[in-house]
């Protein structure tokens, strides 16, 4: 009976010193393995800030974004320029390096706003001018010039009256100067009466 007493007893303490052995070893395996950095969530960016950057992008590449203008007569460096829509034409002469000594500055509007195509003449002094829309007479056309008209020499053909006006202007900024009397009657209120009535007025 001791034998068999002293038999439960060995078989106990060998229980106990295999799960002190396990647990020691578990331990140290939690010990010896390696720390996981845990990455920080990154911030998404804003939708807003996407699309602003698309836009941006659209701007640049859209055919209304930028317009070449002909800039020619006294200044330093005629040429053709690449303008921003919405330019005047104070900006062109400065793109073209300034007006010469001998240009008569009063030969243009430096207030006026740039078109796709356009033509800017800077006269000299003594050359001939037209003082009421301060473009240079280098040829002997009466006729209005129905891209470079401002809403007050408009309203000098018949038929045309500030709303009608402002209308052609309109349509000029958004869709580049007119290339035909027949596209004016794309303008709102421009019928084939009237453009029959222009034809011998107006001029490109």
């Amino acid at each position: 009976m001791e034998k068999v007493k002293q038999h439960q007893n060995l078989l106990i303490a060998g229980g106990v010193f295999i799960l002190i052995l396990i647990g020691t070893l578990l331990f140290i395996r939690m010990g010896n393995e390696p720390d996981i950095p845990i990455n920080p969530i990154q911030n998404p960016i804003p939708i807003e800030r996407e699309n602003k950057k698309q836009e941006d992008l659209d701007m640049r590449s859209d055919g209304h974004a930028f317009i070449m203008i002909d800039i020619q007569g006294s200044v330093k460096s005629p040429g053709v320029y690449q303008m921003n829509n919405g330019d005047r034409v104070m900006h062109a002469i400065k793109k073209a390096g300034g007006f010469l000594e001998e240009a008569e500055a009063r030969s243009v509007n430096q207030a006026q706003k740039l078109s796709d195509e356009m033509i800017i003449y800077v006269a000299a002094k003594g050359e001939e001018f037209n003082h009421q829309n301060g473009n240079a007479q280098n040829n002997n056309s009466d006729k209005l010039n129905i891209n470079t008209a401002d809403s007050e020499e408009l309203q000098n053909l018949s038929g045309v009256g500030p709303a009608k006006a402002e209308s052609i202007i309109s349509y000029r900024e958004e869709n580049g100067p007119f290339t035909s009397i027949e596209q004016l009657l794309e303008v709102r209120g421009i019928g084939e009466k009237t453009i029959e009535d222009w034809k011998d007025k107006i001029e490109f």
